[in-house]
């Protein structure tokens, strides 16, 4: 039930579309007030784990999305419940990491993050590096190591693009470009050193073309890693 990292990421830029009616009711509750989601089309159970969430002072429309999420792929109720109780709690522990005054993009990236393998010390090191808004630097630290890069050497990867003071979309383009050739079969860590290393040494003067990080036009070169680089093998 996990949703991929390049939409996570660009949850700035796009909202998810209405995919139904029975969905857009239950969208309706994150501004309908204390008494919508009880008289929703929710599973009690599900409703219950919502209401619990809300009480702790969780922001609902992520674990709604989750909810929309869990019915677009059929799964069950009790498996949505889990998921949606899951990712109640990462919030909570994306709150304390970033502070009360934290927004729905940086709790939703921190705690996507959180999901991918990040431990509180990365995600420290991460936040005490960065500047508001925390969401991008976040998103990438969540592509590096849901990619496969160890979190504490992508903690410092990311903590490095940061001391060049490069904008919020070099940061996103840089996980998008790690996570694309992860997929590709790169070995994710070598990846990451090679795009990092093109930044330092001139890179980000390059025009983006020839592909697409899901950002927009961003100053990030897009050329593939050495080609001594081998494909992960596969199970």
């Amino acid at each position: 039930m996990r949703t991929p990292l390049r939409t996570i990421v660009g949850i700035a830029l796009a909202t998810m579309p209405v995919l139904n009616a029975s969905m857009a009711h239950a969208q309706r509750t994150t501004t309908d007030g204390p008494d919508a989601i009880a008289h929703s089309d929710l599973d009690p159970s599900i409703r219950h784990e919502i209401e619990i969430a809300r009480a702790r002072g969780v922001p609902m429309e992520p674990l709604l999305s989750k909810v929309r999420e869990g019915r677009l792929k059929r799964a069950s109720a009790p498996r949505i419940r889990l998921a949606v109780a899951a990712l109640a709690v990462r919030l909570d522990s994306a709150r304390a990491i970033i502070g009360a005054d934290a927004t729905l993009e940086e709790l939703t990236a921190c705690a996507d993050a959180i999901a991918a393998g990040a431990g509180t010390t990365e995600l420290r090191v991460v936040t005490s590096a960065a500047s508001r808004p925390l969401s991008a630097p976040l998103g990438a630290l969540a592509q590096l190591v849901a990619s496969g890069v160890p979190a504490r050497r992508a903690a410092e990867m990311i903590v490095e693009l940061l001391r060049r003071k490069v904008g919020g979309s070099v940061v996103l383009a840089f996980g998008n470009l790690v996570e694309s050739d992860a997929a590709s079969g790169v070995p994710a860590e070598e990846a990451a050193a090679f795009r990092l290393h093109s930044l330092a040494t001139g890179g980000s003067a390059a025009t983006m073309s020839g592909g697409s990080t899901g950002v927009g036009s961003v100053s990030v070169p897009l050329s593939p890693p050495p080609a001594s680089a081998k494909p992960r093998r596969r199970p």
